[in-house]
Protein backbone atom coordinates (compact mmCIF):
# COMPACT_ATOMS: atom_id res chain seq x y z
CA UNK A 1 0.00 0.00 0.00
CA UNK A 2 1.52 3.29 -1.13
CA UNK A 3 1.07 6.15 1.34
CA UNK A 4 1.77 9.80 0.61
CA UNK A 5 2.06 11.94 3.73
CA UNK A 6 1.90 15.70 3.89
CA UNK A 7 2.89 17.48 7.11
CA UNK A 8 2.12 21.13 7.81
CA UNK A 9 2.42 23.24 10.95
CA UNK A 10 0.65 26.53 10.16
CA UNK A 11 0.46 27.80 13.76
CA UNK A 12 3.32 26.30 15.78
CA UNK A 13 2.44 28.39 18.85
CA UNK A 14 -0.64 26.15 19.18
CA UNK A 15 1.52 22.98 19.15
CA UNK A 16 -0.57 21.29 16.45
CA UNK A 17 0.65 19.21 13.51
CA UNK A 18 -1.67 18.76 10.53
CA UNK A 19 -1.20 15.49 8.68
CA UNK A 20 -2.78 14.42 5.40
CA UNK A 21 -2.37 10.89 4.03
CA UNK A 22 -3.29 10.08 0.44
CA UNK A 23 -3.74 6.39 -0.43
CA UNK A 24 -5.66 3.95 -2.62
CA UNK A 25 -7.73 0.95 -1.61
CA UNK A 26 -7.76 -2.23 -3.62
CA UNK A 27 -10.75 -3.15 -5.75
CA UNK A 28 -13.46 -4.68 -3.58
CA UNK A 29 -11.71 -3.60 -0.38
CA UNK A 30 -14.44 -1.84 1.57
CA UNK A 31 -12.89 -1.80 5.05
CA UNK A 32 -9.50 -0.66 6.30
CA UNK A 33 -8.15 -0.23 9.81
CA UNK A 34 -6.19 2.92 10.49
CA UNK A 35 -3.88 3.10 13.52
CA UNK A 36 -1.41 5.29 15.32
CA UNK A 37 1.31 3.47 17.32
CA UNK A 38 0.87 3.10 21.06
CA UNK A 39 4.60 2.86 21.73
CA UNK A 40 8.02 3.56 20.23
CA UNK A 41 10.74 0.97 19.51
CA UNK A 42 13.53 1.49 22.02
CA UNK A 43 11.19 2.93 24.67
CA UNK A 44 9.19 0.19 26.30
CA UNK A 45 6.06 1.88 27.65
CA UNK A 46 2.55 2.10 26.21
CA UNK A 47 2.41 5.85 25.57
CA UNK A 48 -0.94 5.81 23.74
CA UNK A 49 -0.12 8.49 21.17
CA UNK A 50 -3.73 8.40 20.00
CA UNK A 51 -4.66 10.49 23.04
CA UNK A 52 -3.21 13.53 21.26
CA UNK A 53 -5.41 13.27 18.13
CA UNK A 54 -7.82 16.22 18.10
CA UNK A 55 -9.92 15.44 15.04
CA UNK A 56 -9.83 13.06 12.10
CA UNK A 57 -11.69 12.87 8.80
CA UNK A 58 -11.67 10.57 5.77
CA UNK A 59 -12.72 11.63 2.26
CA UNK A 60 -12.63 10.15 -1.22
CA UNK A 61 -10.94 11.99 -4.09
CA UNK A 62 -14.21 13.83 -4.85
CA UNK A 63 -14.35 15.33 -1.37
CA UNK A 64 -17.11 13.04 -0.08
CA UNK A 65 -16.90 11.93 3.54
CA UNK A 66 -16.15 8.25 4.12
CA UNK A 67 -17.60 6.63 7.24
CA UNK A 68 -15.16 5.88 10.05
CA UNK A 69 -15.42 5.02 13.72
CA UNK A 70 -12.94 4.45 16.51
CA UNK A 71 -12.62 0.80 17.50
CA UNK A 72 -9.91 0.91 20.13
CA UNK A 73 -7.23 3.18 21.56
CA UNK A 74 -5.49 4.49 18.47
CA UNK A 75 -7.43 2.30 15.98
CA UNK A 76 -10.15 3.50 13.57
CA UNK A 77 -12.28 1.52 11.10
CA UNK A 78 -12.83 3.09 7.68
CA UNK A 79 -15.94 1.53 6.10
CA UNK A 80 -17.07 2.31 2.54
CA UNK A 81 -20.18 0.10 2.88
CA UNK A 82 -21.52 2.37 5.61
CA UNK A 83 -20.75 5.53 3.63
CA UNK A 84 -23.34 7.51 1.68
CA UNK A 85 -21.29 8.15 -1.46
CA UNK A 86 -22.19 9.22 -4.97
CA UNK A 87 -18.79 8.07 -6.20
CA UNK A 88 -18.68 4.78 -4.32
CA UNK A 89 -16.09 3.20 -6.62
CA UNK A 90 -13.41 5.82 -6.05
CA UNK A 91 -10.26 4.02 -4.96
CA UNK A 92 -8.23 7.05 -3.88
CA UNK A 93 -8.95 8.56 -0.49
CA UNK A 94 -7.39 10.87 2.07
CA UNK A 95 -7.08 10.78 5.83
CA UNK A 96 -6.57 14.09 7.59
CA UNK A 97 -6.05 14.76 11.26
CA UNK A 98 -4.57 17.18 13.76
CA UNK A 99 -2.37 15.99 16.59
CA UNK A 100 -1.13 17.87 19.64
CA UNK A 101 2.66 17.92 20.09
CA UNK A 102 4.01 19.66 23.18
CA UNK A 103 6.23 17.23 25.09
CA UNK A 104 9.97 17.64 24.63
CA UNK A 105 11.42 14.15 25.08
CA UNK A 106 13.21 11.85 22.64
CA UNK A 107 10.10 9.63 22.35
CA UNK A 108 7.45 12.34 21.87
CA UNK A 109 6.96 15.29 19.55
CA UNK A 110 7.36 18.95 20.42
CA UNK A 111 6.16 21.98 18.46
CA UNK A 112 6.40 25.64 19.38
CA UNK A 113 7.51 28.82 17.62
CA UNK A 114 11.17 27.94 18.05
CA UNK A 115 11.12 24.55 16.26
CA UNK A 116 9.31 21.31 15.58
CA UNK A 117 10.68 17.94 16.63
CA UNK A 118 8.63 15.21 14.98
CA UNK A 119 8.98 11.73 16.48
CA UNK A 120 7.42 9.45 13.85
CA UNK A 121 5.43 6.95 15.98
CA UNK A 122 3.73 9.80 17.85
CA UNK A 123 2.52 11.58 14.69
CA UNK A 124 2.23 9.36 11.61
CA UNK A 125 -0.64 6.88 11.27
CA UNK A 126 -0.59 3.69 9.21
CA UNK A 127 -2.86 0.81 8.22
CA UNK A 128 -3.08 -2.50 10.06
CA UNK A 129 -2.23 -5.69 8.21
CA UNK A 130 -0.83 -3.82 5.21
CA UNK A 131 2.61 -3.66 3.66
CA UNK A 132 3.24 0.07 3.48
CA UNK A 133 6.14 0.28 1.04
CA UNK A 134 7.99 3.38 -0.19
CA UNK A 135 5.97 6.00 1.70
CA UNK A 136 6.71 9.63 0.88
CA UNK A 137 6.55 12.68 3.13
CA UNK A 138 6.19 16.26 1.97
CA UNK A 139 6.81 18.87 4.65
CA UNK A 140 5.13 22.22 4.07
CA UNK A 141 7.69 24.21 6.01
CA UNK A 142 6.47 27.15 8.08
CA UNK A 143 7.88 30.55 6.98
CA UNK A 144 9.41 30.88 10.47
CA UNK A 145 11.84 28.09 9.67
CA UNK A 146 14.49 27.33 7.07
CA UNK A 147 15.84 23.77 7.42
CA UNK A 148 15.06 20.14 8.20
CA UNK A 149 17.42 17.53 9.64
CA UNK A 150 16.42 13.87 9.37
CA UNK A 151 17.61 10.40 8.48
CA UNK A 152 14.92 10.07 5.80
CA UNK A 153 16.02 9.91 2.16
CA UNK A 154 15.73 13.32 0.52
CA UNK A 155 14.07 13.16 -2.92
CA UNK A 156 13.24 16.87 -3.20
CA UNK A 157 13.21 17.96 -6.87
CA UNK A 158 14.33 21.49 -5.93
CA UNK A 159 15.55 23.40 -2.88
CA UNK A 160 12.25 25.01 -1.88
CA UNK A 161 10.47 21.64 -1.65
CA UNK A 162 11.03 19.26 1.24
CA UNK A 163 10.19 15.75 0.03
CA UNK A 164 11.41 12.52 1.62
CA UNK A 165 10.95 8.77 1.37
CA UNK A 166 11.79 5.50 3.13
CA UNK A 167 11.65 1.85 2.12
CA UNK A 168 8.66 1.02 4.35
CA UNK A 169 6.52 2.29 7.23
CA UNK A 170 8.85 0.92 9.94
CA UNK A 171 11.81 2.79 8.47
CA UNK A 172 9.69 5.89 7.87
CA UNK A 173 8.60 6.37 11.48
CA UNK A 174 12.08 5.42 12.69
CA UNK A 175 13.54 8.69 11.34
CA UNK A 176 12.63 11.75 13.44
CA UNK A 177 12.72 15.24 11.99
CA UNK A 178 14.17 18.41 13.49
CA UNK A 179 12.55 21.41 11.75
CA UNK A 180 13.50 25.02 12.40
CA UNK A 181 16.46 27.38 12.24
CA UNK A 182 18.74 25.14 14.27
CA UNK A 183 22.53 25.10 14.01
CA UNK A 184 23.91 22.42 11.71
CA UNK A 185 27.38 21.10 11.03
CA UNK A 186 28.88 17.82 9.97
CA UNK A 187 31.85 15.66 9.10
CA UNK A 188 32.79 12.73 6.89
CA UNK A 189 33.94 9.29 8.05
CA UNK A 190 34.93 6.73 5.40
CA UNK A 191 33.29 8.96 2.79
CA UNK A 192 29.94 8.86 4.62
CA UNK A 193 28.28 12.16 5.67
CA UNK A 194 27.36 12.69 9.33
CA UNK A 195 25.12 15.65 10.12
CA UNK A 196 25.08 17.42 13.48
CA UNK A 197 21.88 19.32 14.30
CA UNK A 198 21.71 21.36 17.52
CA UNK A 199 18.52 22.91 18.88
CA UNK A 200 18.88 25.10 21.98
CA UNK A 201 21.89 26.65 23.63
CA UNK A 202 24.55 25.68 26.15
CA UNK A 203 26.69 27.85 28.37
CA UNK A 204 29.89 28.79 26.54
CA UNK A 205 32.52 26.07 26.69
CA UNK A 206 35.79 25.05 25.02
CA UNK A 207 34.84 21.46 24.21
CA UNK A 208 35.38 20.30 20.64
CA UNK A 209 32.00 18.58 20.27
CA UNK A 210 32.28 18.03 16.53
CA UNK A 211 35.79 16.60 16.69
CA UNK A 212 35.03 14.42 19.70
CA UNK A 213 31.85 12.98 18.18
CA UNK A 214 33.79 12.25 15.00
CA UNK A 215 36.47 10.42 16.98
CA UNK A 216 33.84 8.29 18.73
CA UNK A 217 32.13 7.48 15.43
CA UNK A 218 35.44 6.55 13.81
CA UNK A 219 36.49 4.31 16.70
CA UNK A 220 33.16 2.46 16.94
CA UNK A 221 32.78 1.92 13.21
CA UNK A 222 36.32 0.54 13.00
CA UNK A 223 35.61 -1.73 15.97
CA UNK A 224 32.48 -3.00 14.19
CA UNK A 225 34.20 -3.41 10.82
CA UNK A 226 32.60 -0.63 8.81
CA UNK A 227 29.57 1.64 8.41
CA UNK A 228 26.15 0.08 7.63
CA UNK A 229 24.38 3.25 6.41
CA UNK A 230 24.62 5.87 3.69
CA UNK A 231 24.27 8.88 6.01
CA UNK A 232 23.79 9.54 9.72
CA UNK A 233 22.19 12.39 11.67
CA UNK A 234 22.83 13.36 15.30
CA UNK A 235 19.90 15.50 16.50
CA UNK A 236 20.59 17.21 19.85
CA UNK A 237 18.30 19.24 22.09
CA UNK A 238 20.06 21.39 24.68
CA UNK A 239 18.10 22.87 27.59
CA UNK A 240 18.52 23.01 31.39
CA UNK A 241 17.73 19.69 33.04
CA UNK A 242 17.37 17.62 29.87
CA UNK A 243 18.83 14.14 29.54
CA UNK A 244 17.97 11.26 27.25
CA UNK A 245 18.58 9.49 23.99
CA UNK A 246 16.77 7.23 21.56
CA UNK A 247 18.35 5.18 18.82
CA UNK A 248 17.19 5.05 15.21
CA UNK A 249 18.32 3.16 12.12
CA UNK A 250 20.56 5.95 10.76
CA UNK A 251 20.08 8.75 13.27
CA UNK A 252 19.64 9.46 16.94
CA UNK A 253 17.80 11.98 19.09
CA UNK A 254 19.84 13.22 22.06
CA UNK A 255 18.92 15.55 24.91
CA UNK A 256 21.34 17.05 27.41
CA UNK A 257 21.54 19.75 30.05
CA UNK A 258 22.86 23.09 28.77
CA UNK A 259 24.86 23.63 31.95
CA UNK A 260 26.26 20.12 32.47
CA UNK A 261 28.06 20.15 29.14
CA UNK A 262 30.48 22.79 30.47
CA UNK A 263 31.66 20.58 33.35
CA UNK A 264 34.36 17.96 32.64
CA UNK A 265 32.42 15.06 34.15
CA UNK A 266 29.22 16.30 32.56
CA UNK A 267 30.88 16.48 29.16
CA UNK A 268 32.24 12.96 29.55
CA UNK A 269 28.70 11.79 30.33
CA UNK A 270 27.56 13.57 27.16
CA UNK A 271 30.15 11.63 25.17
CA UNK A 272 28.94 8.41 26.83
CA UNK A 273 25.42 9.24 25.65
CA UNK A 274 26.67 9.82 22.10
CA UNK A 275 28.54 6.49 22.15
CA UNK A 276 25.55 4.68 23.67
CA UNK A 277 23.05 5.78 21.05
CA UNK A 278 25.49 5.45 18.16
CA UNK A 279 26.43 1.87 19.12
CA UNK A 280 22.70 1.07 19.19
CA UNK A 281 22.63 1.30 15.40
CA UNK A 282 24.45 -2.06 15.48
CA UNK A 283 23.11 -3.46 18.74
CA UNK A 284 19.26 -3.17 18.72
CA UNK A 285 18.61 -1.58 15.33
CA UNK A 286 20.27 -4.54 13.63
CA UNK A 287 21.46 -7.13 16.16
CA UNK A 288 18.27 -7.58 18.19
CA UNK A 289 16.25 -10.07 20.23
CA UNK A 290 13.84 -12.01 18.05
CA UNK A 291 10.82 -10.40 19.77
CA UNK A 292 11.84 -6.87 18.73
CA UNK A 293 10.69 -6.81 15.13
CA UNK A 294 8.71 -6.97 12.98
CA UNK A 295 6.73 -4.67 15.27
CA UNK A 296 3.15 -4.71 16.40
CA UNK A 297 2.72 -1.10 17.42
CA UNK A 298 -0.59 -1.77 19.19
CA UNK A 299 0.69 -4.03 21.98
CA UNK A 300 3.77 -4.69 24.08
CA UNK A 301 6.77 -6.53 22.62
CA UNK A 302 7.88 -8.64 25.59
CA UNK A 303 11.43 -9.96 25.71
CA UNK A 304 13.74 -11.39 28.37
CA UNK A 305 16.79 -10.11 26.52
CA UNK A 306 17.15 -6.44 27.41
CA UNK A 307 20.39 -7.50 29.08
CA UNK A 308 21.61 -7.64 25.46
CA UNK A 309 19.86 -4.53 24.08
CA UNK A 310 20.68 -2.14 26.91
CA UNK A 311 23.00 -4.01 29.26
CA UNK A 312 25.61 -4.62 26.57
CA UNK A 313 25.22 -1.06 25.27
CA UNK A 314 25.57 0.42 28.76
CA UNK A 315 28.86 -1.43 29.17
CA UNK A 316 30.13 -0.57 25.72
CA UNK A 317 29.42 3.17 25.93
CA UNK A 318 31.78 3.66 28.89
CA UNK A 319 34.30 1.25 27.39
CA UNK A 320 34.35 3.21 24.12
CA UNK A 321 34.98 6.47 25.99
CA UNK A 322 37.80 4.73 27.87
CA UNK A 323 39.29 3.20 24.71
CA UNK A 324 39.28 6.61 22.98
CA UNK A 325 41.06 8.10 26.03
CA UNK A 326 38.27 10.50 26.95
CA UNK A 327 38.43 8.64 30.28
CA UNK A 328 41.69 8.00 32.08
CA UNK A 329 42.04 4.70 33.91
CA UNK A 330 41.19 6.38 37.22
CA UNK A 331 38.11 8.05 35.70
CA UNK A 332 36.93 4.78 34.18
CA UNK A 333 37.40 2.96 37.48
CA UNK A 334 35.42 5.72 39.16
CA UNK A 335 32.57 5.03 36.74
CA UNK A 336 32.71 1.33 37.59
CA UNK A 337 32.78 2.15 41.31
CA UNK A 338 29.66 4.31 40.96
CA UNK A 339 27.89 1.57 38.98
CA UNK A 340 28.69 -1.07 41.61
CA UNK A 341 27.57 1.22 44.45
CA UNK A 342 24.27 1.90 42.69
CA UNK A 343 23.81 -1.84 42.19
CA UNK A 344 24.51 -2.57 45.87
CA UNK A 345 22.00 0.11 46.92
CA UNK A 346 19.07 -1.60 45.12
CA UNK A 347 17.35 -4.28 47.28
CA UNK A 348 15.30 -5.35 44.27
CA UNK A 349 18.37 -7.13 42.86
CA UNK A 350 17.52 -9.95 45.31
CA UNK A 351 14.12 -10.53 43.70
CA UNK A 352 14.49 -9.92 39.96
CA UNK A 353 17.04 -11.49 37.69
CA UNK A 354 18.10 -9.70 34.52
CA UNK A 355 15.58 -11.78 32.60
CA UNK A 356 12.81 -10.82 35.03
CA UNK A 357 13.74 -7.16 34.83
CA UNK A 358 13.73 -7.31 31.03
CA UNK A 359 10.37 -9.04 30.75
CA UNK A 360 8.74 -6.59 33.16
CA UNK A 361 10.21 -3.43 31.65
CA UNK A 362 6.80 -2.25 30.41
CA UNK A 363 5.31 -2.21 33.91
CA UNK A 364 8.35 -1.62 36.11
CA UNK A 365 11.44 0.11 34.71
CA UNK A 366 9.42 2.53 32.57
CA UNK A 367 6.75 3.02 35.26
CA UNK A 368 8.77 3.37 38.47
CA UNK A 369 7.11 4.15 41.79
CA UNK A 370 8.41 4.54 45.34
CA UNK A 371 8.73 0.75 45.72
CA UNK A 372 10.50 0.07 42.43
CA UNK A 373 14.00 -0.30 43.89
CA UNK A 374 12.64 -2.76 46.46
CA UNK A 375 11.22 -5.10 43.83
CA UNK A 376 13.38 -4.95 40.70
CA UNK A 377 16.75 -4.00 39.24
CA UNK A 378 17.55 -1.96 36.15
CA UNK A 379 18.77 -4.05 33.20
CA UNK A 380 20.79 -1.02 32.13
CA UNK A 381 22.67 -1.01 35.44
CA UNK A 382 23.05 -4.71 36.22
CA UNK A 383 23.29 -5.61 32.54
CA UNK A 384 26.23 -3.25 32.09
CA UNK A 385 27.96 -4.68 35.15
CA UNK A 386 27.39 -8.27 33.97
CA UNK A 387 29.14 -7.46 30.68
CA UNK A 388 31.91 -5.72 32.64
CA UNK A 389 32.30 -8.97 34.59
CA UNK A 390 32.17 -11.02 31.38
CA UNK A 391 34.91 -8.88 29.83
CA UNK A 392 37.19 -9.87 32.71
CA UNK A 393 36.18 -13.54 32.62
CA UNK A 394 36.95 -13.72 28.89
CA UNK A 395 40.52 -12.54 29.45
CA UNK A 396 41.51 -16.04 30.53
CA UNK A 397 40.80 -17.21 26.96
CA UNK A 398 42.60 -14.11 25.62
CA UNK A 399 39.30 -12.72 24.33
CA UNK A 400 36.98 -9.84 25.24
CA UNK A 401 33.36 -8.76 24.90
CA UNK A 402 34.34 -7.07 21.65
CA UNK A 403 35.09 -10.51 20.20
CA UNK A 404 31.57 -11.61 21.16
CA UNK A 405 30.09 -8.46 19.58
CA UNK A 406 31.97 -9.18 16.35
CA UNK A 407 30.49 -12.69 16.22
CA UNK A 408 27.00 -11.30 16.86
CA UNK A 409 27.48 -8.87 13.98
CA UNK A 410 28.66 -11.64 11.65
CA UNK A 411 25.60 -13.68 12.62
CA UNK A 412 23.35 -10.68 11.82
CA UNK A 413 24.91 -10.23 8.38
CA UNK A 414 24.16 -13.87 7.54
CA UNK A 415 20.50 -13.59 8.57
CA UNK A 416 19.54 -9.92 8.97
CA UNK A 417 15.77 -10.43 8.84
CA UNK A 418 15.59 -12.69 11.91
CA UNK A 419 16.38 -11.60 15.44
CA UNK A 420 18.68 -13.50 17.76
CA UNK A 421 17.62 -15.93 20.51
CA UNK A 422 19.38 -16.02 23.87
CA UNK A 423 20.77 -19.52 23.30
CA UNK A 424 22.44 -18.25 20.12
CA UNK A 425 24.22 -15.58 22.17
CA UNK A 426 25.29 -18.16 24.74
CA UNK A 427 26.48 -20.52 22.01
CA UNK A 428 28.58 -17.79 20.40
CA UNK A 429 30.11 -16.99 23.78
CA UNK A 430 30.98 -20.65 24.31
CA UNK A 431 32.51 -20.74 20.84
CA UNK A 432 34.84 -17.86 21.65
CA UNK A 433 35.58 -18.43 25.35
CA UNK A 434 34.50 -21.90 26.39
CA UNK A 435 31.74 -23.58 28.37
CA UNK A 436 32.88 -22.41 31.81
CA UNK A 437 32.61 -18.74 30.84
CA UNK A 438 29.25 -19.43 29.19
CA UNK A 439 27.91 -21.05 32.37
CA UNK A 440 29.09 -18.16 34.54
CA UNK A 441 27.51 -15.61 32.20
CA UNK A 442 24.20 -17.48 32.03
CA UNK A 443 24.14 -17.70 35.82
CA UNK A 444 24.59 -13.93 36.17
CA UNK A 445 21.69 -13.32 33.79
CA UNK A 446 19.25 -15.85 35.18
CA UNK A 447 19.96 -15.72 38.92
CA UNK A 448 19.58 -13.11 41.66
CA UNK A 449 22.85 -14.00 43.39
CA UNK A 450 25.23 -11.12 44.00
CA UNK A 451 28.29 -10.88 41.79
CA UNK A 452 31.70 -10.95 43.47
CA UNK A 453 33.05 -7.79 41.90
CA UNK A 454 36.02 -7.63 44.26
CA UNK A 455 37.33 -11.01 43.07
CA UNK A 456 36.81 -10.01 39.45
CA UNK A 457 38.58 -6.68 39.90
CA UNK A 458 41.53 -8.45 41.52
CA UNK A 459 41.95 -10.40 38.26
CA UNK A 460 42.77 -7.12 36.48
CA UNK A 461 45.10 -5.88 39.23
CA UNK A 462 42.51 -3.59 40.84
CA UNK A 463 42.02 -3.50 44.60
CA UNK A 464 38.84 -2.42 46.37
CA UNK A 465 38.75 0.02 49.27
CA UNK A 466 35.49 0.24 51.24
CA UNK A 467 33.93 3.20 53.00
CA UNK A 468 33.35 3.13 56.74
CA UNK A 469 29.71 2.63 57.66
CA UNK A 470 27.68 5.69 58.64
CA UNK A 471 24.34 6.18 60.34
CA UNK A 472 21.36 5.15 58.22
CA UNK A 473 17.70 6.17 58.47
CA UNK A 474 16.65 3.94 55.57
CA UNK A 475 14.73 6.36 53.38
CA UNK A 476 15.32 8.73 50.49
CA UNK A 477 14.10 12.26 51.13
CA UNK A 478 12.18 14.73 49.03
CA UNK A 479 12.46 18.36 50.03
CA UNK A 480 9.75 20.99 49.61
CA UNK A 481 11.51 24.13 50.68
CA UNK A 482 12.96 23.18 54.08
CA UNK A 483 10.31 20.53 54.75
CA UNK A 484 11.41 16.89 54.69
CA UNK A 485 9.23 14.22 53.08
CA UNK A 486 9.85 10.51 52.64
CA UNK A 487 10.22 9.84 48.91
CA UNK A 488 10.92 6.11 49.15
CA UNK A 489 11.67 3.55 51.85
CA UNK A 490 14.47 1.01 51.56
CA UNK A 491 13.49 -2.62 52.06
CA UNK A 492 14.40 -3.94 55.56
CA UNK A 493 16.00 -0.63 56.53
CA UNK A 494 15.28 1.40 59.69
CA UNK A 495 12.41 3.37 58.10
CA UNK A 496 10.87 0.18 56.67
CA UNK A 497 10.98 -1.55 60.07
CA UNK A 498 9.58 1.47 61.88
CA UNK A 499 6.59 1.84 59.57
CA UNK A 500 7.50 5.08 57.82
CA UNK A 501 5.67 5.42 54.50
CA UNK A 502 6.48 7.13 51.25
CA UNK A 503 4.72 10.50 51.37
CA UNK A 504 5.15 11.02 55.11
CA UNK A 505 6.37 14.44 56.21
CA UNK A 506 8.79 14.31 59.15
CA UNK A 507 7.83 17.19 61.43
CA UNK A 508 10.09 16.59 64.41
CA UNK A 509 12.68 14.29 66.00
CA UNK A 510 12.64 13.92 69.79
CA UNK A 511 10.48 17.04 69.98
CA UNK A 512 12.81 19.16 67.80
CA UNK A 513 11.65 20.55 64.45
CA UNK A 514 13.23 18.52 61.63
CA UNK A 515 14.20 20.40 58.47
CA UNK A 516 16.29 19.90 55.35
CA UNK A 517 19.53 21.05 56.98
CA UNK A 518 19.06 18.57 59.82
CA UNK A 519 18.67 15.67 57.40
CA UNK A 520 21.73 16.73 55.43
CA UNK A 521 23.76 16.62 58.68
CA UNK A 522 22.24 13.38 59.96
CA UNK A 523 25.72 11.83 60.39
CA UNK A 524 26.43 14.55 62.93
CA UNK A 525 23.08 14.54 64.75
CA UNK A 526 22.18 10.82 64.89
CA UNK A 527 23.87 7.84 66.53
CA UNK A 528 23.81 4.24 65.26
CA UNK A 529 21.47 1.73 66.95
CA UNK A 530 19.59 4.36 68.91
CA UNK A 531 15.82 4.91 69.16
CA UNK A 532 14.38 8.27 68.09
CA UNK A 533 10.81 9.50 68.39
CA UNK A 534 9.40 11.04 65.20
CA UNK A 535 6.25 13.04 64.67
CA UNK A 536 5.06 12.68 61.09
CA UNK A 537 2.18 14.01 59.04
CA UNK A 538 0.46 11.30 56.97
CA UNK A 539 -2.63 11.96 54.85
CA UNK A 540 -3.30 15.05 56.92
CA UNK A 541 -3.09 13.25 60.26
CA UNK A 542 -0.28 13.62 62.78
CA UNK A 543 1.16 10.44 64.28
CA UNK A 544 4.11 9.24 66.41
CA UNK A 545 6.68 6.74 65.11
CA UNK A 546 9.77 5.33 66.79
CA UNK A 547 12.76 4.55 64.57
CA UNK A 548 15.91 2.63 65.45
CA UNK A 549 18.82 3.87 63.36
CA UNK A 550 21.12 1.47 61.54
CA UNK A 551 24.33 1.41 59.52
CA UNK A 552 24.73 2.11 55.83
CA UNK A 553 25.35 -0.91 53.61
CA UNK A 554 28.76 -1.81 52.22
CA UNK A 555 29.93 0.82 49.77
CA UNK A 556 33.04 1.15 47.63
CA UNK A 557 35.23 4.12 48.43
CA UNK A 558 37.86 3.67 45.73
CA UNK A 559 39.26 1.30 43.13
CA UNK A 560 43.05 1.37 42.97
CA UNK A 561 45.75 -0.32 40.94
CA UNK A 562 49.49 -0.55 41.43
CA UNK A 563 50.14 -1.26 37.74
CA UNK A 564 48.15 1.23 35.68
CA UNK A 565 49.55 0.12 32.35
CA UNK A 566 48.57 -3.51 32.92
CA UNK A 567 45.11 -2.67 34.28
CA UNK A 568 44.46 -0.29 31.39
CA UNK A 569 45.23 -2.92 28.77
CA UNK A 570 43.20 -5.62 30.53
CA UNK A 571 40.14 -3.44 31.11
CA UNK A 572 40.20 -2.27 27.51
CA UNK A 573 39.96 -5.92 26.52
CA UNK A 574 43.52 -6.18 25.27
CA UNK A 575 46.03 -8.78 26.36
CA UNK A 576 49.30 -7.16 27.42
CA UNK A 577 52.26 -7.65 25.11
Amino acid sequence: MKLQYKLSIPSPENHLAHVKITAKREEGENQLKLFIPSWSPGSYLMREYGRNVRWLKVENSKGERVYHEQLDRGIWLIDWDKSDLVNSNESEFTVEYEIYCHELTVRTSHIDKSHAFIHGPSVFMGFLDKQMLDPTLEVIINPLWSKISTGLTDISPKRDIFLYTAKDYDTFIDAPLEIGCHETDGFMVEGIPHELAFFGESILHNNNMKGDIREIVDHIQKTMGGIPYEKYCFMTHLAPGLFGGLEHLNSTALQFCSYSITDKKGYQEWLELVAHEYFHLWNVKRIRPIELGPFDYTKEALTKMHWLTEGLTSFMDQLFIFRTDFYTLDEYLDCIKENINRYLSVPGRKFHSLEDSSFNSWIKLYRPDENHNNSSISYYLKGGLVFFALNILMLESKKSVIDLVELLWQRYLVNPEVGVKEDEVFDLLEEVSGKEVRDQFVHMIKSTEDIDFEALLNKVNVEVEYEKSKVDLGFNPEFKGDRVFVKSVELDGPAYKSGLNAGDEILSVNGLRFLKGNFEKKDKYFLVDKTYSLIVSRLGYVTDINIVTGKTQKKLKALKTTNKELSTELLKGRMPK
